[in-house]
């Protein structure tokens, strides 16, 4: 966890140590999410990592306004959609990659 909590950091600019623990909740309860949507993988693999990393600066971004699906004020408007959505596409090539390599493969038998 402490390489994603440097790389989100690094990413906010944060040099500071002062909310470290707080970005560690963002990163785990994001982290458990996305092993849920993996089939409740125990990690997640070094290859979603990043999934994570972006998630919890999003998370980072929403502070003080969760709860909230959309926000609105003279003309300017942000709407908020669930974390993972926007990765939705990774994390169902990632599984059918993993459900493609457990699947046996079969022989071809040619007669000459």
């Amino acid at each position: 966890m402490s390489e994603t909590l440097e790389e989100v950091k690094r990413s906010l600019e944060i040099e500071d140590t002062e909310i470290d623990k707080q970005l560690e909740d963002f990163i785990k309860r994001i982290s458990s999410q996305l092993c849920v949507r993996l089939g409740f993988l125990e990690s997640v693999p070094e290859t979603l990592n990043y999934i994570v990393v972006e998630c919890t600066i999003k998370r980072f971004n929403r502070k003080g306004n969760e709860g909230m699906n959309s926000y609105g004020q003279e003309g300017e408007s942000i709407s908020y959609g669930q974390l993972l959505d926007e990765f939705e596409d990774d994390i169902e090539a990632y599984n059918y990659k993993q459900k493609e390599k457990s699947l046996p493969r079969r022989g071809v038998a040619r007669f000459l």
